[in-house]
């Protein structure tokens, strides 16, 4: 999916193209597929993996070679008549070191790199949550602008109708020329107001583009309706599977290995090293007496290889209680840690828990906001047959078109509200998939 979401904003930029229809999923794959966070937080997941390879490399023996070139002057005397010569002597070899006790620094440093592994990908659950909200939310929120600016132009026709009707009355004389003043003057202040609504849902769309990683001149047409689907989600309220509450979990984990970690710095260590060796062109010049008792010049060349092993065992034996102490802060860093989950899953409980009951508000202002908006329809229904003949003044014509617009406006903004308040309760129990 988030190939084929790539592949069509590169086609957005080739072709310019200038308005998108696009539902409530579109706009969360848009986002998750452009937002930077999210490929950071993608990067530290490949680093943890590679931290994690990188600690297992711990188990395995270590391989290294050395290589010398020796020149050394002057001759070394080696007695009265003989002197060693080492210009241009070499020495070689191959070394494989495999430890075999750490004290367990080793595998606790595995566990570590494999709950930072499991952190970062609860840190990547956590940003994909962030941006999801925040194209949601501006989603829901860019709809309800841009039905306020359907309302308010539904406003400007029924005043428009309003105005024909009062101008008949004037012109035929059965209303004074103070009516059509009025009535003109109402629908100046509409005109007014809708562009103030366009202008706020111009803004919304541009808000919504760079959530989506798009040209702020594209012009966005939402095809999902904000309309439906306000129901409460079950009374059970669980912030278990929030990106947070694991993450904190597991860093408690990692604090407890962090003892394990100190306590092997003072343990016993056990390691092997086997090895091969070759030296040469180590020259021994000098005089010799023969059989005769003359002396004549000798000369050779000392060169060798071979294999050598090495068990080794280190055993600390003094410290100065440097050990304990180590162990003892490390403990303290544990306990920190536990106390701050607890403080954190308090203050995550109490959020889940007000989103929730924001979440039973948002359902009630719908119900109610729907009931009023169904009374003023039919208010204005009625108000408008009876001024068309004659049977109410164009204050009260006039005061049930306000009420009309205020309950329309209320419902517009409880429903869009609902939604915000279903998108932080999801977040705040970690189910904003």
């Amino acid at each position: 999916m988030k190939q084929i979401i790539t592949l069509f904003l590169i086609t957005i930029g080739i072709f310019n193209i200038s308005a998108l229809e696009l539902n409530l999923k579109d706009c969360r794959d848009m986002a998750l597929a452009t937002d930077e966070n999210i490929k950071i937080a993608e990067n530290n997941v490949a680093g943890a993996d590679i931290d994690r390879q990188i600690a297992h490399t711990a188990y395995l023996p270590n391989f290294a070679g050395s290589g010398n070139l020796l020149y050394y002057t002057p001759d070394s005397k080696i007695g009265d008549m003989m002197t060693m010569q080492m210009r241009g002597a070499y020495m070689a070899g191959i070394n494989l070191t495999q430890p075999i006790y750490t004290g367990g620094k080793i595998t606790a440093a595995n566990k570590m790199a494999r709950i930072g592994r499991q952190i970062s990908e609860e840190q990547l659950r956590a940003t994909r949550m962030d941006v999801i909200a925040d194209a949601e939310k501006s989603y829901w929120t860019y709809v309800a602008v841009l039905s306020k600016v359907d309302m308010m132009k539904s406003y400007l026709s029924m005043m428009d109708s309003i105005y024909d009707v009062t101008e008949f009355s004037v012109n035929t004389g059965m209303a004074p020329q103070q009516a059509l003043l009025r009535v003109d003057t109402k629908r100046s202040e509409i005109i007014y107001r809708l562009q103030q609504t366009k202008a706020g849902a111009d803004m919304c769309r541009m808000a919504l583009c760079r959530i989506i990683g798009v040209a702020d001149t594209v012009s966005i047409i939402p095809v999902e309706p904000i309309n439906s689907d306000f129901n409460l989600p079950g009374k059970e309220i669980s912030i278990d599977n929030r990106p947070e509450t694991m993450m904190l979990s597991k860093s408690i984990d990692i604090k407890r290995y962090e003892v394990t970690m100190a306590r092997a710095d003072f343990l016993p260590t056990i390691g092997m090293q086997l090895g091969w060796m070759a030296y040469g062109n180590i020259k021994m010049k000098g005089w010799s007496q023969d059989q005769t008792g003359n002396y004549i010049p000798v000369s050779s060349s000392m060169s060798s290889n071979g294999f050598m092993g090495v068990l080794s065992l280190q055993v600390p034996i003094f410290h100065w209680e440097e050990g304990i102490k180590k162990v003892k802060r490390a403990k303290i860093e544990v306990e920190n840690a536990r106390l701050s989950l607890e403080r954190n899953k308090r203050l995550m409980q109490l959020e889940a828990n007000q989103n929730y009951n924001n979440l039973v508000t948002g359902v009630a202002l719908v119900k109610s906001a729907e009931t009023a908006m169904r009374e003023a329809d039919e208010n204005l229904r009625i108000m408008q047959e009876q001024y068309e003949v004659g049977l109410c003044t164009l204050t009260d014509l006039l005061e049930a078109q306000s009420q009309w617009h205020s309950s329309y406006s209320n419902l517009i903004e409880a429903r869009t509200q609902y939604r915000i308040y279903h998108v932080d309760y999801l977040r705040s129990i970690g189910e904003l998939e």
